[in-house]
């Protein structure tokens, strides 16, 4: 029987998302605008890693990421979720050995899974920031493991959006683990993208877990008070003499600045 005052346990609506770094299950208490996460969990299994180079997903990778999977459909159980969703992204979408992974998923989950578009990526990203914030009007752009989304917002309307092969797995595959060739892979791409134009002197809203981390470590820097990454907010000067501190340092000292 559920507590008094709490929603009955049959609206429970979960998310499954299959990302090129990492596969996640969400679970919200209802379906609606800013919904309530009840739980949140993720496993790191780099399905996008070797993508670029092989044109297929890595069997130890697939391996991790079913047994991930499996752990999502026990735990759904347990909560007595009965609505679930399960979306995969550039890893699945690029790989020659994608629609075999997905099958074997949906044997999983009973549930088939949706595999976005890069279009479709990009608007349900843009879509994200929209519940999000209050009014956003800016560019949001949402960095995985496999790609790179950059939205147009205008008076919470979704404009021009594109997807990028920039992820950070699929970077460090084609450039062979060189930051220098990675940045000009970057650089190139950037400059040919025709969303870069309508970046300029507009408010940039970071998703995904590379710009949450990114927030952390800024947030540790600064030793401010609020461990907080959702709104959180980077000045353009900052967030330039940041990206360079990071480039310039270690892992171990990135470790202690976030900690």
């Amino acid at each position: 029987m559920p507590f008094p005052g709490r929603l009955p346990p049959g609206e429970r609506f979960a998310v499954v998302d299959i990302g090129s770094n990492s596969v996640r299950l969400v679970v919200f208490e209802k379906v609606s605008r800013s919904p309530l996460v009840q739980f949140n969990e993720k496993a790191l299994c780099g399905l996008g890693r070797t993508v670029r180079s092989t044109g297929r997903l890595a069997e130890d990778s697939v391996a991790k990421a079913l047994a991930s999977i499996a752990r999502f459909r026990i735990l759904c159980a347990e909560m007595d979720v009965r609505h679930a969703r399960v979306v995969a992204t550039a890893a699945a979408r690029d790989a020659e050995n994608g629609s075999d992974f997905l099958a074997r998923v949906e044997e999983l989950m009973d549930v088939k899974p949706e595999l976005l578009s890069g279009e479709r990526e990009a608007e349900l990203s843009a879509l994200g920031v929209v519940c999000g914030l209050h009014e956003p009007d800016g560019v949001a752009g949402d960095l995985g493991g496999g790609s790179l989304e950059l939205v147009s917002l205008k008076n919470e309307r979704i404009g021009e959006g594109t997807s990028l092969k920039l992820g950070g797995l699929t970077l460090m595959d084609e450039a062979g683990g060189s930051l220098k060739k990675a940045e000009k892979i970057v650089r190139e791409t950037l400059e040919n993208s025709p969303v870069m134009r309508l970046v300029k002197g507009r408010p940039f809203y970071g998703v995904g877990g590379t710009f949450r981390a990114l927030a952390r470590l800024h947030i540790g820097q600064r030793a401010y008070p609020l461990q907080v990454m959702h709104g959180y907010v980077i000045p353009v000067r900052d967030a330039v003499e940041f990206v360079k501190l990071v480039e310039r340092v270690n892992a171990d000292t990135l470790d202690s600045i976030a900690s």
